[in-house]
């Protein structure tokens, strides 16, 4: 088989070029990105500038073809509809997040210029990956993400410790995206087809599907749990967390794991969930232990955690748990999938604003940043204090809040599915989670202050991305029916 044969090619119309637009701005912004970097002075902020343009251009575009009509690529590789383009809309505003936070962030941690055009490259493949169903195209996707992320991850040359992180991610990434692609490749073998809609066919069509499919689905499944950092492939999300830039940080526990589960979703509709297919329920029982282990075990272990980062990522762990719960939630109820995008927007804006406020406060080349170092810090710095609550009250679902909301509408989805023991795991461990958030709220407000108090660093990008993160978290915890609403409406 030649690779014409898996990606034919085809002359393109004007609407479907359109629709590539946005893969365009980015591609090019990232190598113009690279060009102005090099100047000597000011490369940092040229780049910076020419980043934001040119992703601020890609968000354009992609609004501007939304509810246009459905574009299908490459004999059904890649799919543009309103659905997948406003996926492709929500990881473009984080990257345009995360390029913001980024100022001031870069020179402090003494990071190159290729910063900016990294996010635009890794942004670019996160659009490619929400928009297909075609395994193979997938990794590729994924591994046009996850190339730029191991750079940035390791970019704080100055710092041991992002050496170290961007070793093991390199590594152990590397090591999934081979499980994925050795998977796919038995798959592939076993039925016939990369194509997910293709493979979901023949499933239903054939209740009793060789054994060498099970074995590369069961591949499949092991690398995406990696992605997203589910319990026990966690092993090396809080060594990253802890020794990337906190930019960097805030950029993967947002956009990627937005993107890794939302393939990881796709996938599972199509392979996992299918009723007929007897050998498949041991993959929705693994699920469904997974998913119990990532919520026990991420918050308990976070209460052990006295420094933020380190804390945030145990704390994702059990968000993954959550997350999975929804993903389970899919094989019964037609809301569940509405409600997990909601529940991924929701957290990522949470996410972004934790590590925001955390950047302002953190020393150069620091590891993490320690819970007694923020003491008092909220009396002092009264509106970042706000946004820190906001952020944490955010992540433990507390009312008023979009994280309430994204709980409420997952929680809701789960127990239409009749998934109720897993909604109880869920429950309680959602109330653990709310001693070690507000743990870190009263060293904010109500523990006097140390002699190894943090300083304030004024930076304005990461007090911009606070400011909209915050924004963003009360407007859709106060006001949600619009984005509801909307949702429904896409995917529908």
């Amino acid at each position: 088989m030649e690779i014409t044969d898996i990606f034919p090619l085809q002359s393109l119309s004007t609407e479907e070029i359109l629709n590539l637009l946005p893969l365009f701005s980015l591609s090019f912004g990232a190598i113009f990105t690279l060009i102005v970097g090099t100047h000597k002075t000011k490369g940092h902020g040229y780049a910076f500038l020419i980043s934001f343009v040119f992703i601020f251009l890609a968000l354009f575009q992609i609004t501007y073809a939304l509810f246009n009509s459905d574009i299908s690529l490459l004999g059904g590789t890649l799919n543009f509809s309103p659905f997948t383009k406003t996926l492709s809309l929500m990881v473009t505003f984080f990257a345009l997040i995360g390029t913001v936070l980024s100022y001031g962030q870069d020179k402090k941690e003494g990071l190159l210029p290729e910063l900016y055009a990294l996010i635009q490259f890794a942004a670019a493949g996160m659009i490619l990956m929400v928009s297909t169903s075609h395994l193979l195209f997938m990794f590729i996707a994924l591994e046009i993400m996850s190339l730029a992320i191991y750079v940035l991850v390791s970019m704080r040359r100055g710092s041991r410790f992002s050496a170290e992180a961007g070793l093991k991610y390199f590594i152990l990434g590397g090591l999934a995206s081979a499980m994925f692609l050795y998977g796919s490749s038995l798959v592939f073998g076993a039925l016939g087809s990369f194509q997910l809609t293709a493979l979901e066919d023949v499933l239903r069509s054939n209740s009793n599907p060789p054994i060498i499919f099970l074995i590369g689905l069961g591949l499949i499944v092991s690398a995406m749990l990696f992605k997203v950092g589910a319990f026990p492939f966690h092993g090396w999300l809080p060594d990253v967390y802890q020794g990337a830039s906190t930019n960097v940080t805030a950029f993967m526990g947002a956009a990627v794991k937005f993107t890794a589960f939302l393939a990881f979703a796709r996938i599972a509709q199509s392979l996992i969930f299918i009723d007929t297919v007897e050998s498949l329920k041991w993959f929705q029982w693994f699920i469904w232990f997974i998913a119990a282990a990532s919520m026990i075990y991420g918050n308990f272990v976070a209460i052990a955690q006295n420094e933020l980062k380190r804390m945030l990522a145990y704390s994702t762990i059990a968000h993954t748990g959550y997350l999975l719960l929804g993903l389970q939630s899919m094989n019964y109820s037609t809301d569940a999938g509405q409600s997990l995008v909601l529940y991924l927007f929701f957290y990522a804006f949470a996410n972004l604003g934790a590590f925001s406020v955390i950047s302002l406060f953190e020393e150069k080349n620091q590891k993490d940043l320690h819970i007694e170092q923020i003491a008092g810090l909220g009396v002092k710095h009264p509106v970042l204090g706000f946004f820190m609550t906001v952020f944490l009250l955010s992540m433990a679902g507390i009312p008023l809040t979009s994280g309430f909301i994204g709980k409420y509408g997952l929680f809701s989805s789960a127990v239409a599915a009749g998934q109720i023991p897993l909604v109880i795991v869920a429950v309680l461990t959602s109330v653990v989670s709310v001693y070690y958030y507000l743990r870190v709220i009263v060293y904010l407000f109500m523990k006097e202050s140390t002699s190894d108090l943090a300083i304030y660093q004024r930076m304005s990008g990461p007090v911009l991305a606070a400011f909209v993160s915050a924004v963003a978290t009360l407007q859709f915890g106060l006001f949600p029916r619009a984005i509801i609403n909307f949702v429904k409406l896409i995917t529908n």
